[in-house]
């Protein structure tokens, strides 16, 4: 059963105004990578045709992002958890495809999509306060 049917992994909100905004949202579709190809401080992140048409293009109510997110090869080295912390490893990269258009998905089109995803745009957490209130410039760091 396939229950990925629109493309959301996490839905992010905060509880309350922040800034103007009363109970901001976000939703974000997660894809993760143990040997991601870099490229002049940007991340190649290949996606399906479908999933890409689930963050493009401007019309959703709530706003959409794509989150890589780089993980070590080896399992066991992902997360660290003690009684004072749980650390997880390495790091979360996002971008907005609102601005992209739908691709086409009928026969004869293609069945992926390269997106390029700036290291700069590290999902911290005031980066995470930028997006929900549309700053996508403030995100970027």
């Amino acid at each position: 059963m396939n229950l990925d049917l629109d493309g959301v992994d996490w839905q992010i909100a905060h509880p309350g105004p922040r800034g103007s905004l009363r109970s901001p949202r976000i939703e974000v579709q997660v894809k993760s990578s143990s040997g991601p190809v870099l490229r002049d401080a940007i991340i190649l992140q290949r996606l399906q045709v479908s999933h890409y048409n689930h963050l493009a293009g401007s019309g959703f109510q709530v706003p959409r992002f794509l989150a890589v997110v780089v993980v070590p090869s080896d399992a066991a080295d992902y997360a660290v958890c003690t009684n004072e912390h749980m650390r997880l490893s390495t790091a979360a990269n996002w971008l907005s495809l609102a601005d992209r258009e739908i691709l086409p998905t009928g026969e004869g089109s293609p069945g992926s999509v390269l997106v390029e995803v700036p290291l700069r745009n590290l999902l911290t957490v005031k980066a995470l306060g930028h997006l929900l209130t549309g700053d996508l410039e403030g995100a970027a760091q």
